[in-house]
């Protein structure tokens, strides 16, 4: 019987554990991973071309102890000089942190479970293991779980022939479930010579820039010419040399507990650059933290000036934990550009999927029916000009008009449920109690697993 792509996940995730107690990060071994999980499935994704010569699986893996080990140091380097851009990319200054030849043994080792594996179910994995470390302790990728991605691609609904734009590109979740979801309901599969949507991502941190090549790769996403996502700092460029957008998909999370932000602060930067290169018509979903929808100051100015020149239609308040290990609050900000400077916002409707809601985390992951009733009401219009119905103060989903907004200060994290802090409160409690645990049974699991072998 073949091995589930669970299994097979769960297979080549097992190593991370065991060198995460050799002080490896996680990140860092889906880092080597994605070197060596390259040279094995090159052939069978047609790549094996662009691969020097003298350098091969099977020669690797042939390779005894030490001289395996050193071969492939020598591989990753020369990777990086390869003439195509995607490979070269995922190569970039890569410099193995294994720390002896063991350590890359046991990756090697693991990736036998691929063998027979259909190439079209790569992505699939390897999606699997970004999300695997998403949740794990030490992660610092900030990744955005994938029923969110999901629904705000759905929600948006981006079409062939729209420019789509992710300034915050991190392991790109939104480009390849925003090409998947274009392709698919425009029939692009079929017909190559309709006007192709096209997206433009950038990553500031090289880490998060590889993972997002390997996993475009996997997914078909881009071309030999081109790379589907940039190195560099979308934030710091100047934003007139942008071309305007008619779809933004993006996050930026913030983890300081910093009461005064200035005007340098990311999440700051990611919401001006978003609604300033929006074209007339077009729409935007991005991941803010609370802080941002709620402090004074230069962030009251950017609502203001996002309330003032944009229509804000939707507003999602996201579960606690939905981010864990991180303790960042966030919300899902929908806005469109009006096609007219007349045009801004005069009502704002809130869905609160926090308050009374489950408790999220590393025991218990966001799923898309978690989000199924905001989806329910949000409507089919990506616009967020659907029929809407305002469940009034007992309910979840609510409607404020702009005055109600100015006179809280331009807020966008509005709370009307009772008993908020006293559910975070037993919230917190519980969480570090089964935080505890699940640690506990990890470290058990993987004494029970070196018994074994």
């Amino acid at each position: 019987m073949r091995n589930t792509i669970a299994e097979i996940t769960q297979k080549l995730w097992t190593p991370a554990k065991r060198l995460h107690q050799e002080g490896l990060s996680f990140h860092t071994y889906l880092t080597e991973l994605t070197w060596l999980l390259f040279l094995k499935i090159a052939p069978a994704l047609g790549k094996a071309s662009f691969v020097p010569t003298h350098f091969s699986w099977l020669t690797l893996i042939s390779k005894p102890g030490r001289e395996q080990y050193e071969y492939y140091q020598r591989f990753i380097k020369e990777m990086s000089l390869v003439n195509d851009p995607n490979i070269a990319g995922i190569y970039a200054h890569a410099d193995t942190s294994f720390k002896n030849h063991e350590q890359l043994a046991q990756a090697i080792s693991a990736l036998a479970i691929i063998d027979g594996l259909p190439s079209d179910e790569f992505g699939a994995v390897y999606e699997n293991l970004l999300q695997n470390c998403a949740y794990e302790t030490d992660n610092s990728l900030y990744i955005v779980p994938r029923p969110l991605v999901d629904i705000m691609v759905v929600l948006t609904q981006p079409q062939r022939g729209e420019s789509i734009q992710d300034p915050l590109a991190g392991t790109a979740s939104f480009v390849v479930t925003t090409d998947q979801y274009v392709k698919v309901t425009s029939d692009d599969f079929f017909d190559k010579d309709l006007k192709k949507h096209t997206i433009i991502a950038i990553e500031p941190e090289l880490v998060r820039q590889r993972l997002a090549l390997m996993n475009c790769l996997l997914h078909g996403v881009g071309d030999s010419q081109s790379l589907p996502v940039r190195w560099g700092d979308s934030l710091l460029s100047n934003i007139e040399k942008w071309p305007l957008a008619d779809v933004i998909l993006s996050m930026q999370l913030i983890n300081d507990p910093i009461d005064d932000l200035d005007k340098q602060e990311r999440s700051l930067a990611l919401l001006q650059h978003s609604y300033q290169i929006l074209k007339p018509g077009g729409r935007a979903a991005v991941i803010l933290p609370d802080k941002i929808l709620s402090a004074a100051g230069y962030a009251q100015e950017l609502r203001y000036s996002l309330l003032e020149t944009c229509v804000v239609h939707t507003v999602l308040r996201l579960p606690e934990g939905v981010f864990y290990p991180h303790k960042v609050q966030a919300h899902i900000v929908f806005f469109r550009k009006g096609k007219t400077e007349e045009e801004k916002t005069e009502n704002v409707w809130f869905f609160d999927a926090r308050t009374q809601w489950p408790i999220l985390g590393e025991y218990l992951h966001l799923t898309r029916e978690h989000l199924r009733p905001f989806e329910m009401v949000y409507g089919d219009d990506p616009l967020g000009k659907a029929p809407r119905q305002d469940e009034g103060e007992e309910g979840n989903w609510r409607c404020f008009n702009r005055e109600a907004l100015a006179e809280q200060g331009d807020r966008l994290d509005l709370c009307w449920l009772e008993n908020e802090e006293v559910r975070k409160i037993v919230n917190d409690e519980i969480s570090a109690f089964l935080d505890d645990a699940v640690l506990d049974l990890k470290a058990l699991t993987v004494l029970l697993e070196d018994e074994l072998e």
